[in-house]
């Protein structure tokens, strides 16, 4: 760990002297599945007459499906960063998506001072692996192997940006095979799985689909309704199902928590041919809800109770303090965590309500929207602020706010800040204070991203 800088080596140590001191008592397993550019409207259980998604379906149904699950940024590599370390991607400095292909990217990753969700279970003594897309960098220095994982298989970034295969901090093949892509994930993950059941563990998988371009397996060419895009989706739902089927044969699943969901929405060419955002307006790169809105399912036999719909406000970035809640990993104290604690939610205690009453939709380093209770605002803006890959699609210049109750209208139709001041006014100061806070806690601005010299 000479890689990190003495404040967060000091704070790592003390959490493994506490765990030391809690006991022998094994911590719970846990699964991350994150699918990429899926629309909220992409499963069978969450309405897609066109995608059969058994397995998934079948997963809500032994477990806890929600309705408003949000992640805090449309485009891949933010969302991942706040996965990962509980918080707005504008604190880490990771708003915007890498690609190898711009070469003053090269400097651009998540900051090895950064704590990641696998970092802090290491300290109870997990075993980490990363398994499919990273996109957090795609130098040495911000590979998944120096941000708390054990181990890596998987690909860097997009196909197009990328092609190579990795396996550990080696490369495995100049250009992966995009048909049999999903099938060497999941064997790989298997393998992780039975190699450490016997201990705690804890798999983060970052598919790769069904982010284009798009190769299916000729398995499931031709299966779905939606074409290849469905194709994809239907062998990420088998995945699914092979890695719920050897949790139950290793008699390990009733101690284990699997989470299922994805990083933003679809693109807008799938969401214009396919509807997969459920009915919700928007698509990837935007702030509508297509964008920002995901499926979440969650299953852990005997701990969260089956077949339940949760309506409750939750974001990606609460899997962060959750999973360190259940690994009794104490949270770091040097730095604001924006995620909270919803095991109260995925374990249905009596009375138990979001913890958030307001969340932030940023595009780039620019708040665009914000969600107060049931209402959304989306702020004005100038030209200046939209980011490049938001031009021509979605919101674009806005001179005066738009308010939707997302209670009623979740398609963000009918605009009724007119009717609702005193609404509108409370979410402004909302919006100013959000701007505030976090340009005081953003970790890292412009000029302090990761370099080479920050890695010791």
């Amino acid at each position: 760990m000479s890689w990190k800088s003495p404040i967060v080596a000091l704070f790592l140590a003390g959490v493994l002297i506490h765990s030391t001191a809690l006991g022998e008592e094994r911590p719970p397993n846990f699964v991350i599945i994150f699918a990429d550019d899926l629309g909220y409207g992409d499963l069978s259980c969450y309405g897609s007459k066109e995608i059969r998604t058994p397995r998934l379906d079948r997963m809500a149904g032994e477990g806890v499906r929600f309705t408003d699950l949000y992640v805090p940024a449309n485009i891949c590599t933010p969302s991942r960063a706040a996965l990962l370390t509980g918080c707005y991607p504008q604190r880490c400095g990771l708003y915007m998506g890498i690609s190898p292909k711009r070469p003053e990217h090269a400097r651009l990753g998540l900051h090895p001072d950064e704590i990641t969700l696998a970092e802090l279970l290491k300290t109870r003594g997990y075993a980490t692996m990363c398994v499919g897309k990273w996109h957090l960098g795609f130098t040495p220095m911000f590979h998944p192997m120096r941000h708390g994982f054990d181990d890596y298989f998987g690909m860097p970034c997009n196909f197009h940006h990328d092609p190579r295969m990795w396996r550990g901090t080696r490369v495995i093949a100049e250009q992966a095979d995009l048909a049999t892509l999903t099938g060497q994930y999941t064997e790989a993950a298997l393998s992780f799985i039975r190699t450490n059941k016997d201990r705690p563990f804890f798999l983060y998988m970052p598919h790769t689909y069904p982010h284009t371009p798009i190769k299916p397996n000729p398995k499931f060419a031709g299966r779905s309704k939606a074409g290849a895009y469905g194709d994809v989706i239907e062998e990420i739902d088998w995945s699914v199902g092979r890695i719920l089927d050897t949790l139950a044969e290793l008699k390990i699943d009733d101690r284990t928590l699997v989470v299922f969901t994805s990083d933003n929405g679809p693109t807008p060419q799938a969401a214009a041919r396919h509807r997969s955002a459920g009915g919700l307006r928007g698509s990837k790169y935007v702030t509508e809800e297509g964008g920002h809105r995901e499926p979440m399912i969650a299953r852990w036999p005997g701990e969260i109770p089956a077949g339940r719909v949760c309506r409750e406000l939750a974001t990606t970035m609460d899997l962060f303090p959750t999973f360190a809640h259940r690994a009794a990993a104490p949270l770091p104290t040097d730095r604001v965590i924006d995620g909270r604690d919803i095991w109260p939610l995925l374990a249905d205690h009596p009375g138990a309500a979001s913890p958030h009453e307001v969340l932030f939709y940023y595009n780039g380093d620019n708040l665009q929207a914000v969600r107060w209770k049931h209402w959304k605002l989306h702020l004005p803006r100038t030209p200046d602020m939209i980011p490049w890959w938001q031009r021509g699609k979605g919101i674009g210049r806005l001179d005066q706010p738009l308010l939707y109750d997302l209670q009623n209208d979740r398609g963000e139709r009918q605009d009724v800040a007119l009717r609702h001041p005193d609404v509108v006014k409370e979410i402004l100061a909302l919006a100013e204070s959000c701007r505030t806070e976090l340009g005081r806690h953003g970790r890292r601005g412009d000029a302090q991203r990761a370099t080479g010299e920050d890695k010791q």
